[in-house]
């Protein structure tokens, strides 16, 4: 019974290698003149039908098993250019072996044409000279309108001398699938240098497969009820097609797709969507030429995804490069000019993770990395993978390595929504050599998020633009453009000179040139929650900075908003540690508020919410400029410092009101050189509270910095302090416009109550001038006349003092100017005497009608206070005290 069951075992197995092997084979259909001659698992396949240097064969089924071939002989047919071959019985082709041509003194270009589908084994190869076109078309069609059917062998015109224009993929195009050998990078499918390798199903599926098309092209369709047009480069959809039903292509363990060589071939995908995970990867590079890049054109997403085992391709994803991409890990080699070829993805949604990498760079001399170009609606770069205890983050960018005189290109993402997470990062860098970096643009129309940290390795998110260490050049611009800027948790956007540094290659010397500049449009910003990098140990932010061992100059930092908030330690910074200048930083808002501190860092530090402009070295910080309709400073910080021996830069506020409160501070700090100003010029009000500062300082023999203030209002409450005061040197001139000015007073020192004072240690007090502009000093008072009257002549003789007699002048009236001179008829009658003895009522009606008959005066307002009771504000008018002249016989004034 046993030997039975073995017996029938072997049976079986034997079976199913007949049927496979009987599956595996290739048969004609009788349609054309094809001819199949077997041998072992050799098909050679003659005659066919030709016409000019078209051949035309067709096959009931066309498959190689493994190990096997298929040569197309083409001694009986020669001057052939093109061979068209279709497989019309239905069943899928399995090609496991090689096809090849055989006898042909030109290069063929080979269609295998199966609408129920084609795979390739592990096995798989091409051994032809020109290029290979795998499709499950219906039909090929012709310049001259003609077909090549294969749903329908039949129908005439079946042959044609005209070149083949296009593919038409039916409703049932069947899908191609590629198997590989990912440990074998030889194997897989090949053509020869320039030559075109086409894959066009309803789904195309590459599984630890190689192509490559060296200098050459590589089409990728995934479509049913399309119409693709051939003749053009690279393939376009027929403007014919209706509405095509797309198909996704995917790349898994380690597949390669690779049209590099001296110039850098072309890489095209057209589908429903693209997938490259496990380590795969699609690259161009080129040597001396001018790269044709790569172009992805999905309906609905392209998933770039990374590493799924620390085994798999470093840096997988999408790259063009001048040399290896890889060139700055190895000995370096001959050098290399070029141009890289541009990549440009237009899609729904393309995703990045794992530490997948869109890249295009360069290692050569006097030579150009490609542009990368991104529309979509949205963009999300996410995740990270470790690898060999390296930090794989995500990144987008253009990359310069190694050599001289080179140049990036630009980086421009066009989309309704950004997200930038995880430190992945968005960037154009000098790694190594020298040039120039290229441009970053970000679009988003609706957002751009920038949040988080990779927690292995410490690298923040970020939009970055930056000269590493080592490297001399120009480091280029970034330009966003969105509706809600959100950078928290880590989140950065970074222009940076890089300092000197220990590397993986050693020790290097701190950067070299211009950091580019950053300009921001947008309706919100939102800045905070701060973190140190982990790579280059700055501070994460909006940050334009010169490391420490850096030559050359910051870039400069232009926002506008509607409203931007800077909170929990969140920084906008422009820095220099280094041997240059630091940037300034220009902002325009409608509301800006900065309040808070951060949660302690990695080094224990504690950081306050700033918006700041520093040096450290002989060279002078940046000014900060602040233009808004408000700005509120809670807790925080803006100021303008120097810490060595350079320049402050100035601190200039322009808004509606100016509002700080909770220790905030408005600072200018210079050590040993030139004073750093403050110039705050606010319409309305300017109010510091709960001990906040505007404060100017030098240490040193460095004089103090000036203050002045513009504003109609100001109070000071809770111990808050103006103050510009020096060490050494002479303390700074606090100059002061306003119209009122409460709660803070001058004081020739500090105290427990509001002061503002300019003093020097050591040296000479500064000046305190307060300006009441806009008041006039004369409101109220009554000029006097200067010329002297002769009593003699206001007053008759016949009214004598012991008379008891008296008259008062008041009002506009009284008497004449003398006693011979007759009374006006717009003088005012004073009745002076007792009416005690008149009846009650005739005292009220006269006292009625003296109230109904007094003019009211209006008086200008010249002071305010607030109403203890309703804390509203109240505008009021000073009492000027009331005089008026009473006149007597003996001419003695009186004042009552």
């Amino acid at each position: 019974m046993l030997r039975l069951l073995i017996f029938l075992g072997l049976f079986g197995s034997w079976l199913t290698f007949v049927n496979q092997a009987e599956a595996q084979q290739i048969i004609p259909d009788n349609t054309l003149s094809s001819k199949v001659d077997r041998s072992g698992n050799a098909f050679t396949i003659t005659n066919g039908s030709a016409a000019g240097s078209n051949l035309f064969h067709s096959f009931r089924e066309f498959s190689i098993p493994t190990g096997g071939s298929a040569p197309f002989d083409l001694m009986n047919t020669p001057n052939i250019s093109t061979i068209f071959s279709r497989v019309t019985g239905g069943s899928v082709s399995n090609i496991d072996g090689v096809i090849r041509t055989i006898n042909n003194s030109n290069a063929v270009n080979l269609f295998l044409i199966n609408p129920a589908g084609i795979l390739f084994g592990s096995n798989a190869s091409l051994n032809i000279s020109g290029s290979f076109t795998a499709t499950t078309a219906d039909s090929i069609f012709f310049a001259d309108g003609m077909k090549f059917h294969v749903t329908n062998p039949t129908e005439p015109p079946l042959l044609t001398i005209s070149v083949p224009v296009g593919l038409q993929l039916g409703a049932n195009a069947g899908l191609i699938q590629v198997q590989g050998q990912p440990q074998n990078p030889a194997s897989g499918l090949q053509v020869q240098t320039g030559r075109t390798l086409a894959l066009a199903g309803s789904q195309i599926d590459l599984t630890g497969a190689t192509l490559k098309a060296p200098d050459g092209q590589v089409e990728l369709w995934a479509a049913q009820n399309a119409q693709i047009a051939m003749n053009k480069q690279p393939w376009q959809l027929n403007s014919s097609t209706a509405e095509a039903n797309w198909g996704n292509i995917s790349l898994r363990q380690s597949s390669r797709i690779d049209a590099g060589g001296v110039n850098g071939g072309a890489i095209h995908v057209r589908g429903r969507g693209l997938t490259l995970q496990d380590g795969s990867n699609m690259s161009s590079t080129t040597s001396a030429g001018q790269g044709k890049g790569i172009t992805i054109q999905t309906t609905e997403f392209v998933d770039l995804l990374g590493m799924s085992s620390p085994g798999q391709l470093l840096l997988s994803g999408i790259n063009t490069s001048v040399g290896n991409q890889f060139s700055f890990l190895a000995p370096p080699g001959p050098p290399m000019t070029g141009r890289a070829g541009d990549i440009k993805i237009d899609t729904l949604r393309l995703r990045l993770a794992n530490g997948a990498w869109l890249q295009s760079s360069t290692s050569g001399n006097n030579s150009r990395t490609g542009d990368i170009s991104i529309h979509a609606t949205d963009v999300d770069l996410v995740g990270y993978e470790t690898a060999f205890s390296l930090s794989i983050v995500n990144s987008i960018g253009t990359l310069i390595t190694a050599r001289n005189n080179n140049q990036s290109g630009r980086v421009s993402v066009d989309a309704q929504r950004v997200r930038v997470l995880d430190g992945s990062r968005i960037s154009s860098s000098l790694l190594g050599g020298n040039g120039t970096a290229g441009e970053v643009s970000i679009r988003a129309a609706e957002s751009l998020e920038i949040r988080g940290i990779n927690p292995n390795g410490g690298i923040t998110s970020a939009v970055l633009a930056s000269i590493e260490a080592g490297a001399r050049g120009q480091s280029g611009q970034i330009t966003i453009e969105t509706g809600s800027l959100i950078l928290a948790n880590g989140g950065s956007i970074t222009s940076e000179l890089a300092g000197a540094s220990n590397t993986f290659f050693g020790p290097r010397p701190g950067a070299q040139g211009t950091a580019g500049s950053i300009t921001i449009r947008a309706k919100d910003v939102q800045v905070s929650d701060v973190k140190i990098d982990g790579f280059s140990r700055s501070l994460t932010g909006i940050t334009a900075s010169l490391g420490n061992g850096a030559v050359g100059s910051g870039g400069t930092i232009n926002l506008t908003a509607d409203n931007l908030r800077v909170l929990n330690g969140g920084q906008i910074t422009s820095a220099a540690e280094g041997q240059g200048a630091a940037g300034s930083i220009i902002l325009q808002a409608k509301n800006i508020d900065v309040q808070g501190v951060s949660q302690p860092l990695s080094d224990g530090r504690i950081l306050l919410s700033t918006i700041s402009s520093a040096a450290a070295g002989s060279s002078a910080a940046g000014s900060v400029n602040l233009q808004a309709d408000i700005i509120r400073v809670d807790g925080a910080e803006l100021s303008v410092s120097n810490r060595g021996t350079g320049d402050a830069g100035n601190l200039n506020l322009s808004a509606g009101s100016i509002l700080l409160k909770n220790g905030a501070n408005l600072q200018a700090e210079v050590n040993g050189g030139n004073q750093g100003n403050i110039q705050l010029q606010a319409r309305e009000l300017l109010l510091l509270r709960q001990n906040s500062k505007i404060i100017t300082s030098a240490t040193g023999l460095s004089t103090g910095g000036n203050i002045a203030i513009n504003a109609p209002n100001i109070l000071g409450l809770g111990n808050s302090d103006i103050v510009a005061n020096a060490e050494q040197g002479r303390g700074g001139n606090i100059q002061i416009t306003t119209q009122n000015i409460l709660g803070l007073q001058y004081r020739d020192r500090l105290t427990p109550e509001n002061d503002i004072t300019a003093s020097s240690k050591f040296g000479i007090n500064g000046t305190v001038q307060v300006n009441n502009a806009g008041v006039d000093p004369n409101s109220g008072l009554i000029q006097l006349s200067t010329d002297i009257l002769d009593p003699t002549q206001q007053i008759t003789a016949t009214c004598a003092a012991n008379q008891g007699s008296s008259f008062v002048v008041t009002g506009r009236g009284g008497v004449p100017i003398n006693p011979m001179q007759d009374t006006r008829h717009d003088r005012t009658w004073n009745d002076v005497r007792d009416l005690s003895h008149f009846p009650r009522l005739a005292i009220n009606a006269k006292h009625n009608a003296e109230a109904m008959l007094q003019p009211i005066a209006l008086m200008e307002a010249t002071t305010w206070y607030r109403n203890l009771k309703t804390g509203k504000v109240e505008i009021v008018a000073t009492q000027p005290a009331k005089t008026f002249s009473s006149a007597t016989c003996a001419a003695t004034p009186q004042k009552y």
